[in-house]
């Protein structure tokens, strides 16, 4: 069993590391193949694309642990929405339209996770708010 790090955070254990690294591969290519864009480690699309799927898997055992999906809108919007609270804008209607879409997306990409064969649940994490959890694939 790994040491915990200086945040009192434990690292998952090499085989469950590869493990879940090979299920977040093969939901990536699922939802690829089903036509998402996915977005890879150094993000590359992420500021060129109309929208696109970030898959993170989060290496430490603990609640948080595990694969989770985030849709990513466009670069636009994502600026529009971090630009109007600033602005003290805070009823920009851009920040709800924003948020619809997200909720949209995570309730889409849910549906085709089950329709293609997976377990997955939507996140009850405050720091990964719309985000999806991939929990395993269906036996």
């Amino acid at each position: 069993m790994a040491e915990e790090n200086e945040w009192g955070l434990r690292p998952l254990g090499p085989s469950e590391v590869s493990r879940l690294r090979g299920l977040a591969a093969a939901v990536a290519a699922d939802l690829a193949r089903s036509g998402l864009v996915i977005s890879g480690q150094q993000n590359q699309y992420r500021e060129t694309s109309a929208g696109c799927l970030r898959v993170e898997v989060d290496e430490f055992d603990d609640a948080a642990g595990g694969i989770w999906l985030h849709w990513e809108v466009h670069p636009s919007l994502r600026k529009a929405t971090s630009e109007a609270p600033r602005g003290q804008r805070f009823d920009d209607p851009v920040i709800a339209s924003a948020g619809r879409i997200h909720e949209r997306m995570a309730s889409t990409i849910l549906s085709m996770l089950g329709a293609l064969g997976y377990v997955a649940e939507p996140s009850d994490d405050d720091y990964r708010p719309f985000a999806i959890k991939v929990l395993s694939a269906s036996t």
